[in-house]
Formats: structure tokens, sequence, C-alpha cells
């Protein structure tokens, strides 16, 4: 069977790029309140003008992942050299536009490799592209990168380390693929620490498909070895600075609080449950002491709650994968610089919708697809499908919000572009491949 060509990556690599910065020059502003693009702004300045991760008040912090803010802070420290510091937001535009012609060009790659291994009759090349085509033309994730915020570096690390380990197939064994998907695991995870729940479930992915156990012990310590490699740097700087052995972040304790409190609505809401009469700007100390309160609220509001979980589930879900509009919000500073007429904004935020639920309809389809075909006990439809629900149960741990969603993106993907190869073959069945 035929895999994506060179030529094909890099046409689907130039339909993404051009796609994010035809949106860069639509929609690229400065942010606008005091909401997240804001605030890793003023964090990448910090450290690019040497003052270290810190908070609006100056002081030291670890509150928000290191991973974007620092990537901000390579690309904001030449523009203060070259006297033009405000051209930030453009710059990581055109960076996020070309980091976005990567992500598909890899999703290419997997979807040529998940449909190989399905042994249905599917052309992997088909298969591939089409997946490449889903990333680089989804309008939500495009729009995403025209903004400060992390879902491009997040989608791109995740999709990196879900290829490699496609690559990688049943041969567990340190190599290229494993070496890469390790490191791209660590990149993700100082991005969003919740991409450490997709190791589990590749590790469950190579069980189910009887790879030998000692194997799979092995892929997963390489995956956690490299991991570290990224992450013990910033968990020894926490230690020393923070005085506390934090592994990555101290939002932890507000992102399980504002999921499981009294007033807690499934979505995010900050209320007195939450309050501590103190904020992570306070100081290193009070910020290390306020994350451990907040988780031990959050504990015991579980411990004595069970029944209020299910239905508090769902809404967190719904919340989360019911629309796909989030990353026009962005770009509008949600609400603080608005950019369309109210009018126009119900148009797109409908136009949204309708692709990001053709998407699911097909990633569903895919699914079915995937299931029943006889390569559905090999190791890559199963690390795309646990994986998708990996993702999908950060919200449920935490609280919905629709930019959660990216976590699911690579494997969503991959599930669509199968639903889109098994519905071609089925209208044309001439264009079926015979499988070998």
């Amino acid at each position: 069977m035929r895999l994506p060509a060179r030529r094909e990556l890099l046409a689907v690599a130039a339909v993404a790029v051009a796609t994010r910065l035809v949106a860069a020059a639509l929609l690229v502003e400065s942010p606008v309140g005091l909401a997240d693009p804001f605030l890793y702004q003023a964090f990448g300045q910090a450290i690019a003008a040497g003052y270290g991760y810190i908070s609006l008040l100056g002081q030291p912090t670890a509150y928000y992942p290191p991973g974007y803010p620092f990537t901000l802070a390579v690309l904001q420290w030449p523009l203060d050299r070259l006297g033009v510091p405000e051209a930030l937001p453009v710059v990581a535009a055109v960076a996020q536009a070309l980091l976005g012609g990567a992500t598909a060009a890899v999703v290419t790659v997997a979807g040529g490799r998940l449909a190989a291994s399905l042994r249905s009759g599917l052309d992997p090349r088909w298969v591939g592209v089409a997946a490449g085509l889903l990333v680089a033309c989804w309008p939500n994730l495009v729009v995403y990168s025209t903004v400060l915020l992390s879902e491009t570096l997040f989608v791109a690390s995740v999709s990196a380390a879900l290829a490699a380990l496609l690559v990688a197939g049943r041969d567990v064994r340190w190599g290229p693929p494993l070496a890469a998907a390790a490191l791209a695991t660590g990149v993700a995870t100082l991005v969003r620490p919740q991409a450490l729940l997709y190791v589990p479930a590749v590790a469950a992915a190579w069980a189910f498909a009887r790879v030998p156990r000692r194997t799979v012990l092995l892929g997963v310590a390489v995956l956690l070895a490299g991991a570290a490699v990224v992450v013990v740097p910033w968990t020894t700087r926490n230690t020393l600075v923070m005085g506390s052995p934090v592994p990555v972040s101290t939002n932890l304790g507000d992102n399980l609080c504002i999921g499981f409190q009294d007033g807690a609505t499934g979505g995010f809401s900050m209320n007195a449950a939450c309050g501590t009469g103190t904020t992570y700007v306070d100081g290193p100390e009070v910020e290390v002491e306020r994350n451990a309160e907040l988780q031990r609220r959050a504990v015991e509001w579980i411990a004595g709650h069970p029944a209020e979980l299910p239905v508090l589930s769902v809404r967190k879900l719904w919340i989360t994968f019911g629309s796909d509009w989030d990353g026009v919000r962005a770009a509008e500073s949600y609400g603080a610089a608005p950019q369309l007429g109210d009018a126009q904004r119900q148009v797109v935020h409908a136009a949204f919708d309708v692709a990001w639920w053709a998407m699911v309809g097909l990633a569903v389809l895919g699914l079915v697809a995937t299931v029943r075909t006889p390569g559905r006990r090999e190791v890559e439809p199963l690390v795309v499908v646990l994986t998708l629900l990996a993702g999908a149960v950060v919200p449920v741990l935490f609280f919905g919000d629709p930019r959660f969603k990216m976590g699911v993106a690579p494997s969503l993907v991959l599930l669509a572009a199968v639903g889109l190869g098994w519905t071609r073959a089925r209208v044309r069945p001439g264009l079926r491949e015979v499988a070998p």
C-alpha cells in the first residue's frame, strides 16, 4: 500500500500555513484585558528581558505551565534587540502558522500509518492526505494560530508524539520513533501537564494489542524518561525558586476546585468556595500553600458528593465538546476587543459549529470502521482510540471548557479521515484498494 509521499506532505503543510497566514492578516491584534493571551505575552516579555518567570507583580511564579511562555520569550528576545518589542503578536502568529504546517504534515504521516494498519482496503495515501487537510482547514484550529494561546503548540506536540508512536507500531523499543514520541510528550507536558494521561492510554493500547509485557514496560519507561529529560529541569527550578518540588505548575488546585465545589456549574466559574484570601501573585510560599489548600478542598468535596459526579461530568463534557468557536472568542480578547458585528459573529459561530459536528460525525464513522475491520487489534488503531478517550477525560477531571477539546484534536482528525475514506470507498467502490 502507498503511504503519503514527500510532495504530498509539503502540499498539505503549504495549505495549512496559507490558511493560517490569511487568518493572521485578518485577525491578529495585541491582546486586551486581563485574560490568558495578555498574561502569556507579559510572561514571555519578562523572561526575554532577563527577569525570569515572574507574575505581573514581579514575584517568581509557577502558576501557568512554562512551555508556552518560554516559547514566546524565544520570539520576543530578538524583537527586543531589533527595537520592535510590540511585534510579538504578529511574529507569534507567523511562527504558529509554520507550526500548524508542521502539524498538518505529521498528521498526514500518522493518517497513512493508521489506514495501512487497519487492513481494510483503504488507501493510506488518501487517508493520510485527508487527515492533514482536516488539520490544515479546521476553522477553530486555524483561528487559534492567530492568538497568544498555547493550543497551537500543544496540538503540534501531541500530534508529533502520536505520529511517532504510529510509525513505531509494535516495535516498542528504544529508537528514533519512540525517542521522538518521548521528547514530544515532554514538551506537551510543559505546555499542559494533562499530556501525561496519554502515557497510560498508550500502555493500555500496547497491552490490548498483545505486545509482550516486558516490552510494554520498557516502552513506558522510555516515554517517561524522555518526558523527564524535558520536565525535570523545570521541576528543579521550582524546587529552588518556589521552595517546593512543584512538578510543572501550581494551577492544579484552582482547576480542581473550579470543577468540584458547591457552586460548580461544570464550566469555568470562580466563587467563594475557591477563595483563600490570597492569589498566586502573592509570592512563591503563598502560591504553593494556596495550591495545596484548593486541592484538599476539591478532594474532600468529591468524597462527600459522589452522587453529583455523573451529572456534573456530563455537563463538563457538553461544555467542552458542544461547540467549536472558542478561538473566535479568544481572537476578540473575550469580548474586550470585538472585531465582528453581532450578525457576523452569529454566522461565524454557526459555520464553525457545522464544521465541527461534521468532523465529529466523520470521526464516529471512522471509529465504527476501525472497530469492524480485521486490523482492530493492531497497535495503531488502539493507540488512536485510547488517546482520544484519555484526552476526553481531562474536562471530567477538572472543569469543562471548549479549549480543552484540543487535546483530542489529533486522534479525532485521524478517525475522521478514516471515516472519510470509508465513505469514499462505499460511494465509489472502484477506488477501494485490495488489502494485502
